[in-house]
């Protein structure tokens, strides 16, 4: 009796069987969930969002469930060395929740709890002994995480206010003194020692005028009274004419006729003293 007689097969066919049952299993080729699939640039460490320190940022959100569990943050801390404080807030108590800070060259410096049920709220602290850049990762870190949130970094800054060059005075222009308008040059003429306003020739200045330096004086009295050009008199104080006025001499420039002669004097004003002495001797 042959072997083929107790084989319900063909030995091709049984060879194949065994073959096939001897090779390897079909496996599951699908990819593994990528949690950052839709986190965008801030998903990774190279494409952080700068924020402000010792500010709130204004609101952001992370999920796992539609693939953006990540967002990096970078902070720059200048001053010096001392306690970096990270607060992260978000609004579902359903959710867990981190923050992590990391140096310049991506190592962890702190790490948040772990999950604590019905909470929104974490805090890190990070001791900085070397100013720079840092970083900051939220992550919601599990299926069904995911929430609005804010975060703040608290950094005590002492940097010095920069040194403000005052600028130079500034010089005022020096004032010149006041000069008077050049006129004809008038020397100032005192009338003789021997000279009394009494005993000279008495008149009225009618009108008066600044001429240059000198004062002129119109007075009535001329040819008639005996005035001669070169003569000189006194302005009296007041309106007896007493006295002469101090400074009020005067010298006769010109005799227009027989009732008007003109004067000059240094006075810068004869005020209310009208009065004259002209001496004819």
């Amino acid at each position: 009796m042959t072997l083929r007689q107790f084989l319900p097969l063909p030995i091709p066919m049984l060879l194949s069987v065994v073959l096939l049952g001897c090779g390897p299993k079909k496996t599951d080729n699908r990819p593994a969930y990528d949690g950052d699939a839709n986190s965008g640039p801030d998903g990774k460490r190279s494409g952080a969002v700068k924020m402000d320190l010792n500010k709130v940022t204004l609101p952001d959100d992370v999920n796992y469930d539609k693939q953006d569990m990540t967002d990096w943050r970078s902070i720059e801390l200048k001053g010096k060395p001392g306690l970096l404080n990270v607060e992260l807030h978000w609004d579902n108590d359903k959710s867990d929740m981190s923050v992590d800070a990391y140096d310049a060259v991506g190592t962890q410096m702190a790490s948040s709890p772990g999950p604590q049920p019905g909470a929104t709220s974490k805090k890190i602290v990070a001791q900085i002994d070397a100013l720079g850049t840092y970083y900051l990762r939220v992550t919601a870190p599990k299926a069904h995480d995911g929430s609005v949130y804010t975060l703040e970094a608290k950094w005590e800054v002492d940097e010095a206010p920069a040194a403000v060059e005052a600028p130079p005075p500034v010089e005022k222009p020096k004032k010149e003194p006041r000069r008077e308008p050049k006129g004809p040059s008038t020397p100032r003429v005192r009338a003789p020692k021997e000279f009394a306003p009494e005993n000279g020739v008495q008149g009225r200045i009618v009108s008066s005028y600044r001429e240059g330096t000198s004062m002129v004086l119109h007075i009535d009295k001329g040819t008639a009274a005996g005035v001669k050009e070169g003569q000189v008199g006194a302005v009296l104080d007041g309106p007896t004419g007493a006295n002469a006025l101090p400074g009020g001499d005067f010298k006769i420039t010109t005799v227009v006729d027989e009732h008007k002669c003109i004067a000059k004097t240094g006075l810068r004003s004869i005020g209310k003293n009208n009065r004259v002495s002209i001496n004819n001797r």
